[in-house]
């Protein structure tokens, strides 16, 4: 049993898989189309932080910092007054990854900066120049060492080229008061990311800040917030000379670096920086927990096959400009979106490829659409093509059926008209009478195909002449007097005169003929028939009123069908259902209206209408 249920599952399995590749491979243009949009999104996806994250931060502008973070920076001119004074020690110059830094260095005027600095009580200072063995053997007195060792103040240490950790001379016992000041480069020389220490110090922000990276495996993405004036900064003079407020420091986070023409400077996605103002950043940065954030490749990429997915619905289900007005509102609203998240929620986004990416889309599918819309319509032309040869081998068939009829018809009436001048009185008399009325009938019948294949040809035209029209309904009510009369059935005329006007009047007096032998076909023994002309504004309208039983009004739309009849006439009368389909037919011809108003048991009134001014356009519009 079991054994079985299996077979069945994998059977199933089976099945649903072929199901599912036949799905595929009828449809494999539009996957493969599909396939080759998502790949452009993504080739295009692992250049676009490359390309367009730098100009996030450069369209943005300066944004706002932390007023926590200061600031200091001592410039060539505030120091070369003491340059011959200072000692300097050239021994080790090459392993210091910045030689000009031992250019600043003078104790006497950095023994006065910490003094003026620390009695501000700041939270923290980071000197972010490196003091090693560049600037020779430093003597310090009890109390210029305890200044030094403050454990408020961190000093940079740095590596040199082959990895090694060079250790400022201020380091105390313990080593606890250093930072690395390493910033490294991408590839293309771009400071983007801060790295880890590789070595047991931590890093001169972690220090200063007293927080850690939120990671050791990799770099992180700094927020630069602008260029370098958005921090608060002040000079080394401001400071020796007493200028500024006596709170200016306190409880603050500084930075102490160096301006120099000589110093190096960083290229960053906001411009190029010293290494103290990109410190300043990556303080912020630590502070505020501003770190950039983005996802995965794959998680991206999996976005891009739903955007699409929507790009795609879009296309082909709209008309092309209103697909198009939705592509360009889609990816504006995703550039908006991602320098929206950007500023506010510091998390990435790209832009650049998802606009290459519905345009791609837009392109392939476009032309994917024409084709598709090229081959429907190809297959519709062999369609109308088909049913255009149908439609005329049906009308050969039934012409051909109708002219053959007509010939044994006439032959058999020919010969019921000489048998009932033999046997007038006697019972087969009757007969012939009854044979001729059913042989008239049928020939009605096979004149109303043949009309209505006459009509329904695509070279029917109607032929307008100038007449009267009260003369054409006289003549065609001339026509059915006798048969109302045998009916038992009173036709009164009410033909207002008037002037003549351009009409067929072979087809208006069929539309008469029919109208009227309808009225005395469903009007009852007795009953009455009236026929109205009159003028009003630029139309002639007539009107046939009879007293019959009425229409049912769910019926009253469907009795201008072709072979179409009243649902309770059926049983009742006889026809063809082509009457009235004829009556309409002719009156739109000439750009007229017909309507009928009805009610159970009081009548059918048929009115319709033609223009008092021939249209030149008649034979425009003729033809189905």
């Amino acid at each position: 049993m079991l054994q079985r249920v299996q077979n069945q599952r994998f059977k199933e399995f089976i099945y649903r898989s072929e199901v599912l590749l036949r799905f595929f491979s009828r449809r494999r243009g539009f996957w493969l189309r599909y396939l080759l949009c998502w790949v452009i999104g993504c080739v295009t996806l692992s250049t676009d932080e490359i390309n367009s994250y730098d100009q996030r931060f450069q369209l943005r502008g300066d944004q706002k910092v932390s007023s926590d973070i200061v600031m200091i920076t001592i410039k060539q001119s505030d120091i070369s007054n003491i340059y011959d004074a200072r000692t300097n020690s050239l021994g080790n110059i090459n392993e210091a990854t910045d030689i000009t830094d031992s250019f600043f260095w003078d104790k006497k005027t950095w023994t006065g900066l910490l003094t003026r600095l620390l009695k501000q009580n700041p939270k923290s200072i980071g000197v972010v120049l490196y003091f090693g063995d560049n600037i020779g053997a430093v003597y310090m007195t009890p109390d210029e060492r305890k200044l030094f060792d403050d454990p408020r103040i961190t000093w940079a240490s740095t590596t040199n080229n082959l990895e090694r950790v060079l250790t400022p001379v201020f380091a105390n016992r313990d080593k606890n008061n250093l930072g690395n000041n390493e910033l490294r480069r991408d590839e293309d020389g771009i400071v983007r990311r801060v790295f880890p220490s590789r070595d047991d110090t931590p890093h001169l922000v972690e220090k200063i800040t007293g927080k850690h990276f939120p990671t050791t495996l990799a770099g992180l993405p700094i927020n630069f917030r602008g260029s370098s004036r958005v921090f608060a900064q002040y000079s080394l003079s401001e400071i020796l000379y007493d200028e500024l407020p006596a709170n200016t420091f306190t409880n603050k986070i500084i930075l102490i670096g160096a301006e120099t023409s000589s110093a190096p400077v960083y290229s960053t996605p906001v411009g190029t920086l010293s290494r103290t103002e990109i410190m300043a950043h990556i303080t912020d940065t630590v502070l505020g927990n501003k770190w950039i954030k983005r996802l995965g490749f794959l998680w991206y990429a999996a976005g891009f096959m739903v955007l699409m997915w929507l790009a795609v619905f879009i296309i082909t289900t709209y008309p092309q400009s209103v697909a198009l007005f939705f592509i360009i509102w889609i990816a504006t609203l995703l550039a908006a979106l991602s320098a929206w998240v950007f500023d506010s929620f510091y998390f990435w986004s790209p832009a650049f490829s998802p606009f290459v990416l519905l345009a791609a889309t837009w392109t392939i599918f476009i032309g994917y659409q024409a084709t598709k819309i090229e081959k429907q319509n190809f297959a519709l032309q062999q369609e109308q093509q088909y049913l255009a040869e149908l439609e005329q081998l049906k009308n050969n068939f039934v012409s051909l059926i109708s002219h053959d009829l007509k010939t044994p018809i006439a032959k058999i009436q020919a010969i019921v008209d000489r048998l009932m001048t033999q046997h007038q009185d006697n019972e087969l008399g009757q007969d012939l009478k009854s044979l001729r009325s059913f042989s008239d009938e049928l020939n009605r019948y096979i004149q109303s195909i043949l009309k209505v294949l006459r009509v329904e040809s695509r070279d029917f035209k109607i032929n307008t002449d100038v007449a009267d029209i009260n003369e054409v309904i006289e003549e065609a009510l001339q026509q059915l007097r006798p048969l109302a009369r045998e009916r038992g059935i009173q036709v009164h005329t009410s033909l207002e005169p008037m002037f003549s006007l351009e009409f067929d009047s072979t087809l208006i007096k069929e539309v008469v003929i029919n109208l009227v032998e309808n009225a005395i076909k469903y009007s009852p023994a007795g009953g009455s028939i009236e026929v109205v002309s009159h003028e009003v504004d630029e139309y002639v309208h007539v009107l046939v009123k009879d007293t019959g039983e009425g229409i049912k009004p769910e019926d009253l739309d469907k009795v201008w069908g072709k072979f179409t009849r009243g649902s309770d006439q059926d049983l009742k009368t006889k026809g063809t259902g082509l009457g009235l389909y004829l009556v309409k037919y002719f009156i739109e011809l000439h750009g007229g209206k017909v309507t009928m108003e009805s009610k159970l048991g009081h009548g059918t009134t048929v009115t319709f209408t033609l223009p008092l001014e021939s249209e030149n356009n008649y034979s425009d519009s003729v033809g189905v």
